[in-house]
């Protein structure tokens, strides 16, 4: 993925977890995820334990070229 698409990737993700781009991409880096968290529900926390731990969908995800390619892994198409 390349800067510009990382870029909107975390500007979304922020304004969904209701957070800062600075905070967001600080948490991610030091691996804080308890302060990722923090903001979801109950089944948002599951489902992003889910993807966490599942080894073959983040090695997906690391390799996904742009926002809508991180979509269609997450979603299974």
């Amino acid at each position: 993925m390349n800067d510009k698409n990382f870029e909107k990737l975390i500007n979304a993700a922020s304004q969904k977890l209701g957070t800062s781009p600075e905070t967001l991409r600080r948490n991610l880096e030091s691996g804080d995820m308890k302060a990722l968290s923090a903001g979801l529900s109950k089944s948002d926390k599951a489902k992003l334990r889910a993807v966490l731990q599942n080894r073959e969908l983040m090695s997906k995800l690391k390799n996904a070229s742009d926002p809508q390619d991180i979509m269609r892994v997450l979603n299974g198409k």
